[in-house]
């Protein structure tokens, strides 16, 4: 049961994400893991819901993956105050 109600939530908290992700045509969330690496499913949360605090178009034509997950884990922790958990790499 307790696998059941992970999964359930699991497919909630993605459903919130394609949704707030949805009008950034660059961004294609299918899952927790590959939809990540590119750094735009993370930009494009931020920007959704904080965009004052950066260009999108800056985000999208100007990085790699690399660059564009460094860009959103030093927004999300200067201005949101969520601490880096992952490396980039």
């Amino acid at each position: 049961m307790a696998g059941l109600q992970q999964t359930n939530s699991e497919m909630i908290l993605l459903s919130w994400v394609r949704q707030s992700t949805r009008n950034y045509p660059q961004v294609n969330v299918i899952n927790f893991t590959s939809s990540w690496s590119d750094g735009l499913a993370f930009n494009a949360l931020l920007h959704r819901h904080r965009p004052d605090l950066f260009d999108w178009n800056a985000v999208t034509s100007q990085q790699s993956p690399v660059q564009r997950l460094d860009h959103a884990f030093s927004i999300a922790r200067q201005h949101l105050g969520i601490e880096k958990l992952l490396d980039p790499e």
